[in-house]
């Protein structure tokens, strides 16, 4: 007797590295510095012991660079999960500085269809990773007993941060982020795109 799995209804996350990430970075780095001197305040969501600029990024020009390549990359997502051919894709971009003991608590994002980050500096591999729940919020009634957890009986997913990573998700699907626990600033930039006409 053979049993086939048939996977229902998939979470996908898409990742790229940028080829040129050591200057990219550089230029990045020093930007985010920058932003936080002009909004030394910031703004409270879910930003634990960390600072975030406020949404702005893409009306920056400052910040072109990063915005074209949001936006390329989520066309090319788009185009792979056969959204119409017409659509404008807008986005919204911040940045977080989340130096030793800084975290982001557990959330998802409203109203767009793809939300992301990228990596900007940080050190690994104390720095905290990116984590993700699953979806499926029936599934938490009861947990498997397994011996070792697999991609149906778990219930996050972790992915180590990397210099020059970008990570691309459905904006419905609850992340956070772990404790800096490195003696670094996490420094990244986050962004929700939605693809309308």
């Amino acid at each position: 007797m053979q049993i086939v799995p048939q996977p229902l209804f998939p979470s996908l996350i898409w990742t790229t590295v940028f080829d040129d990430r050591d200057s990219f970075n550089s230029r990045m780095l020093q930007l985010a510095y920058q932003m936080r001197e002009q909004h030394p305040a910031g703004v409270a969501n879910t930003n634990v012991k960390g600072w975030q600029s406020p949404n702005i990024l893409q009306n920056l020009p400052e910040f072109e660079d990063i915005n074209r390549r949001i936006v390329q990359v989520c066309q090319r997502i788009g185009e792979s999960q056969q959204f119409k051919k017409d659509l404008v894709y807008r986005h919204q971009a911040w940045i977080n500085i989340s130096p030793p003991g800084a975290s982001n608590s557990v959330h998802y994002h409203a109203n767009c269809h793809f939300s992301g980050v990228y990596y900007v500096s940080l050190q690994e591999p104390e720095c905290g990773s990116i984590y993700f729940r699953d979806p499926r919020v029936a599934s938490r009634m009861l947990t498997y007993p397994t011996d070792k957890a697999t991609d149906f009986t778990t219930s996050e997913v972790r992915m180590r941060p990397e210099e020059g990573r970008l990570y691309v998700f459905p904006g419905w699907l609850e992340h956070g982020v772990e404790v800096n626990q490195s003696d670094r600033d996490r420094v990244s930039i986050s962004f929700n795109v939605l693809a309308s006409r």
